[in-house]
């Protein structure tokens, strides 16, 4: 009869926790699965993430790069923990979006030194072939957040991406409002029922949907202006892309 007892607690406190991890929206996440997923540190601690475009260039957000010279940071790909299992990458050059001015075109790309290898740990992205208005069910990937001994290890969250009117209503910040309206960027909302605590470490990270990017993390209000995330639209920045680049992107 003990050992049923204590069966049945075990078994509430796994459903407990798994309700928990649900509500909270964030799980750790498989870089087998999201190999184009990197990281962006100073000093090898995180400043941001960002996403393989190719061999030689990675996107990000310019927020990301707002303290120091570009050439100052470094990159981790392939990796699940960024401090553990990476192949590291200097920064030789980057350029922000020139219109660039808080989370108003909140982009950037950056060209590392030597090349990315491609393994089944590391992978480019795909770039979109559409523009929709909005994407119901995609996942922003992000390092940090999690337990104390797992800050630097790369995780998921649930998202959904949309231009809807009672989105852009709840944005304090005008400027914000008329970057949805315009068409470059989206409302970032948690999955309906869940939270996200990965927003304030998220700058630059990429949302995605079947393998392929349709927004890079750019704002995260304070936690009294909750529901004000905004996140930059790539397809509005294909022609700054390709033109800065030697990214071919096929649309």
């Amino acid at each position: 009869m003990r050992s049923v007892t204590v069966l049945l607690v075990v078994l509430l406190i796994a459903f407990l926790l798994g309700l928990g991890q649900a509500q909270n929206g964030v799980a750790e996440a498989s870089i087998y699965q999201y190999q184009f997923v990197v990281a962006v540190t100073y000093g090898r601690q995180l400043h941001g993430n960002g996403v393989i475009l190719s061999k030689r260039w990675i996107l990000s957000s310019a927020s990301t790069f707002y303290t120091y010279p570009f050439t100052e940071y470094t990159v981790a790909v392939g990796a699940e923990d960024y401090q553990d299992q990476a192949t590291w990458y200097e920064v030789e050059h980057g350029y922000k979006h020139p219109k660039y001015i808080g989370s108003d075109y909140n982009i950037a790309v950056v060209l590392i030194r030597g090349s990315i290898e491609y393994t089944s740990r590391v992978q480019p992205i795909h770039l979109p072939t559409s523009n929709p208005d909005g994407v119901e069910a995609a996942t922003m990937l992000s390092f940090g957040r999690g337990s104390e001994e797992h800050q630097s290890h790369l995780r998921e969250a649930k998202l959904v991406l949309t231009t809807d009117q009672s989105c852009i209503d709840q944005q304090a910040d005008f400027q914000a409002k008329q970057y949805i309206w315009d068409g470059v960027g989206y409302c970032a909302q948690p999955e309906p029922g869940t939270t996200n605590d990965l927003w304030h470490i998220a700058t630059g990270a990429p949302i995605v949907a079947d393998r392929v990017l349709y927004a890079v993390f750019a704002k995260h209000e304070a936690s009294d202006h909750k529901g004000q995330e905004v996140a930059t639209r790539i397809w509005h920045f294909k022609d700054w892309i390709t033109t800065t680049t030697d990214v071919a992107w096929d649309y």
